[in-house]
C-alpha cells in the first residue's frame, strides 16, 4: 500500500504541474526511478499525444500534431516478486502489487505467472493520467491461457476499441515468430476490468514462447492513444514435453 500511495502522490504532482515546472522535477521512487525519466523526456518533447510503459516512451502524436507512434526504449528494471498466498485465483492484490513504475514478474507455479505494468500518459501540458496492465498466464500441456486485467489509477475514464495477447515464439537473431494473436476485448475502463480466459493455440515446436499485451484507448476528453506493449514472462516448451516456467 505505501508503495501504491506514493507512485500515486508522484503522479498527482506531476498533473498539478504546469509542463515547464513538471520538467524540472526528478519524482523519487526509491531505488527505482520508475517512470519519471520517461515522463520528463516525454513533456520535454512537447509531443501533443504520448505513453510511457516500463519499455519505453510512444510518442503517439508529435509536437507538431503528426500522427508518428514513434517508440524510444527506455527500459526499467524488470523485478521478479514473490507471492505470499499459493492461491491459484485471480490475485485481489493486483492495485497494491507492484506500483513503482516498473515492470514486475511473479512465477506462481510451473504453470502459472503474473505480469505487471504500469503506464502513464499525456500531451505536452504533462501528465493526463495513470493505468496498470496486468497478464496472467496459465499452461495448460503445450496450450497457453491468458487473462488480462486493466486498472485506471488516475485521470479519466478509458474506452478501449481493442485490447490483444498475441504470442510468441523467441526466435534468436530473428524477428520473433508470431503465434496467434487473441482478442480480449473493448472495455470502458473507469476502475478495474478482467478480460475472461483466451485460449492459445498448440505450440508445436520445441522453444520459448510468451504472451503480449497491446491495444488502443480514448480517455474521455481526449484523442486516442496506443497500448505499448507488455510481455509476459517467458515459458519452456523443449522438446515434446508440457509447457513450465523455469
Amino acid at each position: 500500500m505505501k508503495a501504491r500511495l506514493a507512485a500515486t502522490a508522484v503522479l498527482l504532482l506531476l498533473l498539478m504541474m504546469p509542463a515547464g515546472v513538471a520538467q524540472a522535477q526528478t519524482p523519487s521512487r526509491g531505488s527505482d526511478p520508475g517512470l519519471s525519466s520517461c515522463i520528463q523526456a516525454a513533456i520535454a518533447s512537447r509531443a501533443q499525444a504520448w505513453v510511457c510503459m516500463p519499455a519505453g516512451l510512444t510518442i503517439v502524436t508529435d509536437s507538431l500534431g503528426r500522427t508518428v507512434n514513434a517508440f524510444t526504449p527506455m527500459p526499467t528494471s524488470v523485478l521478479v516478486t514473490g507471492r505470499e498466498s499459493s492461491s491459484l485465483a485471480v490475485a485481489d492484490d493486483y492495485d497494491t502489487w507492484c506500483e513503482n513504475g516498473s515492470v514486475c514478474n511473479r512465477k506462481i507455479s510451473t504453470y502459472i505467472a503474473e505480469t505487471k505494468g504500469n503506464g502513464a500518459y499525456g500531451n505536452q501540458s504533462g501528465v493526463i493520467g495513470a493505468y496498470d496492465v496486468i497478464l496472467r498466464t496459465n499452461l495448460n500441456g503445450r496450450q497457453a491461457q491468458w487473462k488480462v486485467s486493466l486498472i485506471r489509477d488516475l485521470g479519466p475514464t478509458l474506452n478501449f476499441t481493442e485490447v490483444y495477447v498475441n504470442c510468441w515464439e523467441e526466435i534468436a537473431f530473428w524477428p520473433d515468430n508470431n503465434c496467434g494473436n487473441h482478442f480480449a476485448g473493448a472495455p470502458r475502463v473507469s476502475g478495474r476490468w478482467n478480460s475472461g480466459t483466451l485460449y492459445g493455440n498448440r505450440l508445436n515446436n520445441s522453444n520459448e514462447y510468451y504472451g503480449a499485451v497491446s491495444g488502443r484507448f480514448t480517455p474521455d476528453g481526449y484523442p486516442s492513444y496506443v497500448l505499448p506493449v507488455l510481455e509476459g514472462m517467458y515459458f519452456n516448451c523443449y522438446g515434446t514435453s508440457n509447457c513450465v516456467f523455469p
